[in-house]
């Protein structure tokens, strides 16, 4: 049970890094709902039709059109902004252009890797399973009703450049408590409760910090003889600060120097989340194969916010919705060797991920320092358009010990995706009774 129940978690709390790096990204913060096949979603894009070309646009370009604007039109309501055009040579004719993005978007990944945790087999299906096999060492010392584990781990990522995101590198140590109870032979449900700290660096400056809290719900269930079917939901809260260099230029004057700013936010978002995950078992002596399926629905909401600083160059930020939905097919090994302490059993899995719904998103922005700030329709731009399909390989080592102790070692990698790669590792342990 420790490995099948925690790939679920596992896959969920990747899932909650992939809501951090959503709300942070060069491209602050989305505004559109996107229709899934599991999961609905209203499109919000305020004046769609009539933004169908500034939402293309990156940044950098809208922003800067943007300011451009209120500095030529003196729609200007604050010393700090009127400044920031004056050293800019405005109202003169030229152009401004505003970048150093502050919130980081949402690569589209699987980041976290946490405990593997592998399905109980009853006692009747360990008696009908072949003596030698991978799954009856293992599970020969578990106990029979409650079980408890502990993990603890932290992963790296690197996202990286390109025209609609800023690159960044983020640091993700992660725990999960929780505890399971049997229900029948076959039934399997339990709690766990999650907390997840992202913090990040932009390669531009400024960056982001973000903390997640999530219980979550899973459920167990065996089929029928080596097959397993696992379900988990959950929900986080997710507390973010965000600080953005904001760099304002003149174009046509190059010998105006930028003026650059730092500014500050905070922000709430919710997130829920769907993880599915089945697969098969086929011993061999005493090894293990078989493969996996899986399906992850994931939700992520958050309000408007505004930049609390006061630079001038503070932003608001229309509400964000996105919805996504991820296939996992993979195939899992392990080897089961008996030593005099107990039973020692290296596991690989590697899984190919394709995402069906997430999408490139136009978000809506208003500089908040202006007179016009409460009818003006700000400017629109685009975030990067998330990788379709990329690799998931994870390699660990259980240990079982007597009176349903076993100890878990992970290390785990995102490949093949054209946005970021991650590497991460965990540790973890779980007592059953």
């Amino acid at each position: 049970m420790f490995f099948l129940i925690g790939q679920n978690i596992i896959r969920h709390e990747k899932g909650l890094v992939q809501s951090y790096l959503m709300i942070n990204s060069s491209q602050p913060h989305r505004y559109s709902r996107k229709f899934g096949v599991l999961l609905a979603e209203l499109v919000l894009v305020i004046g769609a039709m009539s933004q169908q070309t500034a939402a293309a646009q990156t940044f950098d370009i809208a922003s800067g059109l943007e300011l451009t604007r209120v500095c030529e039109n003196s729609t200007i309501a604050t010393e700090q902004l009127r400044n920031v055009c004056q050293q800019l040579g405005f109202p003169n004719n030229g152009n401004g252009a505003s970048s150093g993005v502050g919130t980081q978007s949402q690569p589209n990944p699987i980041l976290i890797s946490q405990q593997q945790l592998k399905e109980l087999q009853t006692r009747e299906e360990r008696e009908k399973m072949p003596s030698g096999s991978a799954d009856t060492t293992v599970t020969s010392h578990w106990g029979d009703k409650f079980s408890t584990f502990l993990t603890a781990g932290a992963t790296a990522l690197h996202h990286r450049k390109n025209d609609y995101e800023q690159a960044y590198n983020a640091t993700i140590p992660s725990v999960t408590l929780g505890g399971g109870y049997h229900i029948t032979d076959a039934l399997l449900t339990g709690l766990a409760f999650n907390y997840s700290n992202s913090t990040a660096d932009n390669d531009s400056g400024g960056g982001f910090n973000v903390n997640s809290y999530t219980p979550l719900l899973y459920v167990s269930y065996l089929p029928f003889d080596n097959a397993f079917a696992n379900l988990v939901l959950g929900y986080s809260r997710q507390n973010q600060e965000n600080n953005r260099v904001a760099v304002a230029a003149n174009t046509t004057r190059p010998d105006i120097a930028p003026v650059s700013r730092s500014t500050q936010g905070n922000l709430n978002a919710n997130q829920y989340d769907l993880n599915f995950l089945s697969g098969y078992d086929h011993p061999i002596e005493n090894m293990t194969l078989g493969p996996r399926v899986g399906l992850d629905v994931r939700q992520w909401e958050m309000n408007s916010y505004q930049e609390k600083s006061n630079t001038g160059l503070e932003l608001s930020y229309n509400s964000q919705y996105q919805t996504s939905i991820q296939s996992t097919l993979g195939l899992a090994a392990s080897y089961a060797h008996s030593t005099a302490y107990g039973v020692l059993v290296p596991q690989l899995t590697a899984s190919w991920v394709h995402e069906y719904s997430n999408n490139s998103r136009v978000i809506n922005a208003r500089f908040v320092q202006t007179s016009d700030f409460a009818t003006s329709r700000g400017f629109f731009f685009q975030t990067e358009t998330p990788a379709r399909n990329w690799a998931v390989i994870d390699l660990g080592v259980s240990f079982v010990m007597p009176k349903g102790v076993q100890a878990f070692v992970n290390f785990s990698t995102v490949q093949g995706n054209r946005n970021f790669e991650s590497y991460g590792g965990n540790v973890g342990m779980q007592v059953g009774w």
